[in-house]
């Protein structure tokens, strides 16, 4: 008899992401969620724009009623005859004079501040007599060039005896004409007066300061929003608060005046409405779109809690899945995790039949053959690296010893002198100290020994043509550092730098601290290297540590020497201009005398060879 088995198993991750179709069903409801609420927002928000449209409309009706009473007013002050003879100052004596100063403020009083909203107003004439009413009626200096050539002077000439709005700003006449009793801004506009006799002559300007409260009480459009005045030029001219006043606005206005959009503005969307007033501005008001929902919140509330409920039977299946996916995924991460650390003996258990069983199985499998290989590699660097200690020893003696046997070579051809057995004394004085009892780390003090008996050999050949200079750091003479790295960079200071250069030439070796570093320079002042040798000498020590054959293999050796015996921030560094000399640097660590351990740190000792590097 056959056992039933369900086609449904549990043992694929592809039917386990099933369950997370759930999140499907989560986001179809806020989808609709949202969409309910934003289609009640917008007609929430076309209702409260079109009323708030039409009192833009209407504030801008009345704003243009009031500014066309300002302008009746001012225009019956430029027909005052009494005014007029004031500012011509047609007086026949003082009596008359007195008398038409009293029917002038008189005449003020009742007309133009009937309402008392009146701050200042300024009749500057420009032949003789100026006035200036507050809460009283006074003379004033006379108008001067400094007055005259102020820009609201000018635009009020300009205007000819048309009104000039300025709108909402701090008070425009200077001292001492100005009157400080009255603090924060103004709503100003002037006009130019002509003489009634000569229409063609302007015999002074009026300027006329309201108080703004006026203005912004027909404006204001409560908690919904708010309004602002802005003239032809985009700037605010009317403002509820006084720091946004000329300032310009930071979006355009529609060309179409009965039209509500919708703008970005200082970091929040708000609906923007406007109205034309009968002077060319225009009157704006902002609704924030928080304003504009405030009734649908309730019903944004209602859909919110719904939305949570079904979201959270959604999130109960998906915590289910998320588990059954996320627990394989955990196991393999901690593998990772201790690999990472070093334990590739990490293990991890595979008793699962489906996909993550695979990948653990795999992971397993990779991690014995890294560590199989790890083990393999690191017996390879081993041997190579000592193989190459070996080699660059060999290479490096081996090369000095070719050019010390054609000095010798050479002296006794030309000089046939018993120079040759000084030489061949320094030659066995120098191998003395080169093979120092077979070690390859030996104190600075003992280097220096050495590249003096160099130059001891090298004398005999070129007698006083090189004058060489040591300088040792004392702190320094009992440093530990590599025994062959520092005579072939005199060498080739000498026979690439100075050989070829005609009269004598020096060389200066200088063991300094650089910080916390060992610095070793030579410094001569030969004919330099070429721009283009010098690049290819720069690349070859940028290679990787590989022994290198051919030209600049010494110094390719050496560098590659040092990066494998201290690290890759040691090495060395050349700089050089043809004709004025090289100068050639070698960056070591500093290693007391007491230390037995070199290398990149404390636990990583030199990969060279025990044996003598003459073997």
């Amino acid at each position: 008899m056959m056992k039933w088995q369900p086609k449904f198993q549990w043992t694929s991750v592809g039917h386990r992401l099933f369950f997370l179709c759930f999140v499907g069903i989560s986001v179809s409801i806020a989808m609709m969620g949202y969409y309910f609420y934003d289609k009640s927002t917008r007609i929430i928000q076309d209702k409260v724009g079109y009323i708030m449209q039409q009192t833009i409309r209407q504030s801008g009706e009345r704003l243009d009623l009031i500014m066309e009473e300002y302008s009746t007013r001012s225009f019956y002050l430029l027909g005052s005859k009494a005014l007029q003879k004031g500012i011509k100052d047609d007086f026949t004596d003082n009596y008359d004079r007195e008398e038409t100063n009293k029917e002038i403020g008189e005449f003020i009083a009742n007309l133009l501040n009937s309402k008392n909203d009146l701050v200042n107003l300024y009749i500057f004439g420009e032949a003789a007599n100026s006035y200036k009413y507050s809460t009283g009626y006074s003379p004033m200096p006379h108008t001067k060039d400094a007055l005259r050539q102020q820009e609201w002077y000018r635009e009020i000439v300009k205007g000819d005896g048309r009104v000039v709005w300025f709108g909402m700003r701090p008070t425009m006449v200077p001292k001492p004409w100005a009157d400080e009793r009255w603090q924060g801004p103004v709503f100003c506009f002037g006009r130019a007066i002509k003489d009634m006799n000569n229409l063609n002559r302007i015999i002074g300007v009026m300027l006329i300061e309201i108080d703004p409260e006026t203005i912004l009480s027909q404006i204001n459009l409560g908690e919904a929003g708010s309004s602002m005045i802005v003239d032809k030029n985009n700037r605010i001219a009317g403002h509820q608060e006084n720091r946004y006043l000329q300032q310009t606005i930071p979006f355009r206005l529609s060309d179409q005046a009965s039209l509500v959009e919708t703008k970005q503005i200082g970091g929040e969307r708000a609906m923007v409405m406007h109205t034309r007033l009968a002077n060319g501005w225009s009157l704006v008001g902002l609704v924030p779109e928080e304003a504009l929902v405030r009734e649908s919140r309730l019903l944004g509330r209602f859909t919110l809690y719904l939305a949570a409920g079904f979201m959270a039977v959604a999130l109960g299946y998906a915590l289910f899945a998320a588990w059954q996916l996320n627990k394989p995924v955990r196991q393999l991460l901690q593998g990772m995790q201790e690999a990472k650390k070093g334990n590739f003996e990490i293990q991890i258990k595979a008793h699962r039949n489906d996909e993550f069983g695979i990948l653990s199985r795999g992971f397993n499998a990779m991690m014995a053959r890294i560590k199989e290989l790890i083990d393999e590699l690191y017996i390879q660097r081993l041997l190579q690296q000592e193989l190459r200690l070996k080699m660059f020893a060999s290479q490096i003696n081996a090369h000095f010893l070719y050019n010390t046997l054609d000095s010798i070579r050479w002296i006794s051809r030309i000089y046939k002198v018993d120079e040759i057995g000084t030489m061949i004394f320094s030659l066995s004085n120098y191998f003395r100290a080169s093979l120092s009892e077979g070690r390859e780390f030996v104190k600075v003090s003992e280097v220096a020994a050495l590249i003096d008996n160099y130059f001891n050999i090298q004398k005999i050949r070129f007698g006083d043509r090189i004058k060489p200079s040591v300088f040792v750091d004392p702190e320094l003479l009992d440093c530990e550092v590599l025994k062959f790295a520092f005579q072939p960079i005199v060498e080739n200071a000498i026979f690439h730098g100075l050989e070829k250069k005609k009269g004598t030439g020096r060389v200066d070796i200088e063991w300094r601290r650089a910080g916390d570093k060992l610095e070793f320079v030579v410094t001569d002042d030969g004919i330099g290297i070429e721009p283009e040798k010098l690049r290819e000498i720069r690349e070859a020590l940028e290679e990787s540590g590989t022994i290198r054959e051919g030209s600049n293999f010494a110094l390719k050796n050496i560098n590659s020497l040092i990066k494998i015996t201290y690290g890759h921030e040691f090495g060395l560094r050349i700089e050089s201009a043809p004709g004025s000399g090289t100068k050639v640097s070698l960056l070591l660590p500093i290693v007391p005398n007491d230390k037995t351990k070199h290398g990149k740190n404390k636990d990583h000792l030199p990969l060279t060879a025990k044996e003598s590097p003459y073997n």
